[in-house]
């Protein structure tokens, strides 16, 4: 009977009612990355920083050394000597993070007086992934361009991570943090990347996401540097007990720190709470950032391919995206 329907018109487009409009799907929202395999990751990561092989035998400083992580955490910052000082630049830094009417040009008048910064500033801004092809001979030779060409989020950025690298570089290493520190703050330049590249998902800021993930692992920094006053070993502890103890020990480290150099409390928050499912958004960008950070330097060392199947496990189309931007991050 359906044709003697369509000759009376009863189902003619005419009287059909209009299709509902389709909504375009909402972007993935970042989720934090699964505990057990974050956790797994760490243990990885952290056995390459601290030379851990096959052959290394056990440590009989576990437990003492976790008691020192304590002690330390509860200690004033100020008393603690092996935290990094909050570099000068910040100040300024921070006041723009605060007041959106600071301009690029305002926050780059400000830094003009360092030569060091405005020399990273420049290279920065002449690296060839900020230039069209057709543009590729003509370089940036001053400030102002430079901030034209990176934006004010941009320079926020770069300023924040090259003030901070030679602070970081000039604590007095030890056996272990010597080969570890170098690791970690390309780890930690990474992660701060990645979180700002996931940040839109969350609708976070991403100069903040960024800044969460650059000092993440700061408290990590620290934490090795006690490890070699403290290690009365051949080799540090490799156990996953240790591993847990130590990570959330310099996570506290990391919090106190970016609290005691003045950062708002959406940068601290998201340290505090990485990895906790019932964190704030921000905070679950941080932890994949991390874990993604960390997967792409595992990678990177030929400890894993590329397509690894621990690698990509739990990684959506986002997460993989950004895993591939940070393998290009230097060109």
């Amino acid at each position: 009977m359906k044709w003697l329907k369509n000759l009376l018109g009863g189902d003619s487009e005419e009287s059909k009612p209009a299709p509902a409009p389709v909504a375009a799907p909402a972007p993935a929202r970042t989720r934090a990355p699964d505990p057990a395999h974050a956790g797994m990751v760490d243990v990885l990561f952290y056995r390459w920083l601290a030379g851990i092989t096959p052959n290394s035998g056990p440590s009989g400083d576990e437990k003492v050394l976790v008691v020192d992580l304590a002690y330390m955490t509860q200690q004033p910052l100020d008393e603690i000597t092996l935290a990094p000082s909050r570099p000068a630049v910040f100040t300024p830094l921070l006041r723009s993070m605060r007041d959106s009417s600071v301009s690029g040009a305002d926050l780059a008048r400000q830094l003009s007086q360092d030569k060091e910064l405005i020399t990273e500033v420049l290279r920065e801004a002449n690296r060839p992934c900020h230039h069209p092809h057709y543009h590729a001979n003509d370089p940036v030779t001053t400030v102002e361009r430079a901030t034209m060409l990176l934006g004010v989020n941009g320079l926020r950025m770069l300023v924040g991570r090259a003030s901070l690298l030679p602070v970081i570089m000039s604590m007095h290493p030890g056996p272990f943090s010597q080969l570890s520190t170098p690791l970690l703050w390309r780890q930690c330049e990474k992660c701060a990347l990645a979180a700002s590249v996931l940040a839109p998902s969350v609708r976070a800021n991403p100069v903040e996401a960024y800044f969460a993930g650059l000092l993440h692992n700061m408290g990590l920094i620290v934490a090795f540097r006690l490890l070699d006053q403290a290690n009365t070993e051949a080799s540090l502890p490799q156990s996953e007990e240790f591993v847990s103890a130590l990570h959330a020990h310099a996570r506290v480290l990391s919090v106190r720190i970016a609290e005691a150099w003045g950062f708002p409390d959406t940068v601290t928050s998201a340290i505090r709470e990485a990895g906790d499912p019932d964190g704030a958004p921000l905070s679950h960008v941080v932890a994949l950032a991390d874990m993604l950070s960390r997967l792409r330097m595992l990678v990177d060392s030929a400890h894993f391919e590329e397509d690894d199947p621990f690698v990509v496990e739990g990684l959506d189309a986002a997460g993989l995206a950004c895993f591939e931007e940070l393998r290009n991050e230097d060109e």
